[in-house]
């Protein structure tokens, strides 16, 4: 399974899993959405340019996840996918994404939660020993 919700008090904590760092930031996408409301109700109609940076990875999925609670927030834009690609940058890492959404429609994505912010409890993001594959674990504040 690419990601699932585990319990945590009054907040809501996602674990991904993915074969690469790109696919498991792709992933946490999916989850935001997943959260926020059905992803399958959000068409992939418009394509949406983000990058965000920071020093490390963790970080750097502190800063996606809060681009993407930004991108709802302020645009009132919901994404479905993301082609994603992760490299150097000036601050230590820099993701550029190409995400696949559209505006929301609060007829046709009913609101599950609101996701206030992305903490840094509980946060971990490392290669997976057992499948060679990428883990991470993020808790997000509703």
């Amino acid at each position: 399974m690419p990601h699932e919700f585990t319990s945590h008090t009054a907040d809501v904590a996602v674990e991904l899993r993915a074969a690469s760092r790109e696919a498991l930031f792709a992933e946490a996408l999916v989850a935001f959405t997943d959260t926020v409301t059905d992803p399958g109700r959000v068409e992939p109609a418009g394509e949406y340019e983000l990058e965000v940076e920071a020093r490390d990875l963790e970080s750097l999925l502190v800063e996606w996840l809060g681009e993407l609670v930004y991108r709802f927030e302020v645009d009132g834009l919901l994404f479905r996918e993301a082609a994603v690609e992760i490299g150097d940058g000036p601050e230590g890492l820099r993701l550029t994404a190409r995400a696949r959404g559209e505006p929301y429609d609060e007829e046709r994505h009913p609101l599950k939660v609101q996701v206030k912010g992305v903490t840094y409890h509980e946060l971990e993001v490392r290669r997976d020993d057992e499948t060679g594959g990428w883990f991470a674990r993020v808790v997000l504040d509703i």
